[in-house]
């Protein structure tokens, strides 16, 4: 019970020192959207993660705990490969796709040494005609925008309750002749508790990073300078832009059926027998998330898997952006107050995803290939489809 409370006082006080550190820089003031680039970072190219509408800061577990809360990297206990790839605003007919590779290696045999990863992620937008103000229907031919992040995670469980990582992130952004290139720094804790490990919280702060600017022949021109004749290549200095960083915290619960050998059993020998989720017949988890953003809305989100002895999922989210009062007046004069919940961007809200797995060897410990699908829906575009496939040893 001490363990318990030593675990739980150091998780509130990083969870208070990361939202003390970061309030000047996440403020929250709606006026300052738009005001942040390298947007690309706010993206979840993860199919897990996007099916329960990134509710799962808590809960998440695995590779694809480098995007949402590194400290659920220390669930990795092998090794872990993953490819995702993401059709964004389909209906849009740009060719929009996310490709995201990720490799991770638990440290260690005898001995806990962590979890290290690395991951990669490119957003790729087609072949774009080269224009000018002289020929601005094209015909000089064609480039190719990216945006990238090439990540190192590491992550490491600090004892039984307390788990905790640090990410990296190399941010490139290039176009036929600028580029701009930036590092961030994402940082998380997740806390677990419950005789089950059933219950847990995660807090994660992310996007850090020094300001960002472009470079390149995009930002010169030729011309003369006042009072000469002489022709000279000029540099146009680019503006600076800041990282989106935001803060994100979460809960979830697990509430787990226990079938088989264990069916028959009361809840005190389950609990004696030590089985987590991992063990159970039957699995509901339940989350949530509130994003506080320094660029842009919070988004509240809320999350629901269900899972069939570890070898079937089904989830659903909602991400919620903004909720307004309108007032009106009826027939009569009467003012009518209607609550609308609006999202800001083009998500609709609602998400949706599953995982199938296929085991390699029996039981729990055994090697898996997991195939994802996840569907966000957006109000224009036909939103975006998220598939992916991991191999985990």
């Amino acid at each position: 019970m001490k363990n318990i409370y030593k675990s739980l006082i150091i998780c509130t006080l990083i969870a208070l020192l990361s939202v003390g550190t970061s309030y000047n820089v996440l403020a929250g003031n709606r006026d300052r959207s738009g005001q942040a680039g390298a947007s690309h970072l706010l993206i979840d190219p993860w199919a897990r993660t996007n099916g329960m509408a990134n509710a799962g800061v808590a809960e998440i577990r695995g590779l694809e705990s480098v995007y949402s809360n590194v400290a659920g990297l220390t669930n990795v206990k092998k090794t872990d490969f993953a490819f995702n790839r993401t059709q964004y605003l389909v209906g849009s007919n740009c060719g929009i796709n996310i490709n995201a590779l990720a490799f991770a290696q638990h440290l260690g045999k005898a001995r806990d040494f962590g979890t290290l990863a690395i991951s990669f992620s490119s957003m790729g937008f087609g072949n774009v005609q080269i224009t000018t103000v002289n020929q601005p229907e094209g015909g000089l031919g064609t480039f190719s925008p990216s945006l990238s992040v090439i990540g190192i995670h590491y992550a490491k469980s600090f004892n039984n309750f307390i788990k905790g990582g640090v990410s990296l992130k190399i941010v490139n952004e290039r176009i036929a002749d600028l580029h701009a290139t930036g590092f961030a720094i994402d940082a998380g804790v997740q806390y677990i508790a419950g005789k089950f490990e059933n219950f847990k919280i995660g807090v994660t702060l992310k996007n850090i990073g020094l300001p960002m600017s472009y470079k390149g022949d995009g930002m010169s021109y030729r011309g003369r300078i006042n009072n000469t004749t002489v022709e000279q290549t000029l540099a146009v200095r680019s503006a600076e832009y800041e990282m989106p960083s935001l803060l994100a915290i979460g809960i979830s619960y697990d509430f787990l059926f226990f079938g088989g050998e264990y069916a028959n059993m009361t809840k005190a020998e389950l609990e004696e027998e030590g089985l987590t989720r991992d063990d159970a017949a039957h699995r509901i988890t339940l989350a949530g998330t509130f994003t506080a953003n320094s660029y842009s809305r919070d988004i509240f989100a809320l999350g629901l898997e269900y899972g069939f002895m570890n070898y079937f999922m089904v989830r659903a989210g909602y991400a919620l952006e903004n909720v307004t009062k309108r007032t009106e007046t009826d027939e009569e004069g009467q003012e009518l107050n209607t609550i609308l919940f609006n999202n800001d961007s083009f998500f609709a809200g609602p998400s949706v995803g599953a995982t199938a797995v296929i085991p390699l060897k029996k039981g729990n410990t055994g090697a898996r290939i997991y195939i994802d699908y996840a569907y966000r829906f957006t109000n224009k575009w036909r939103g975006n489809h998220v598939m992916g496939i991991k191999i985990s040893l």
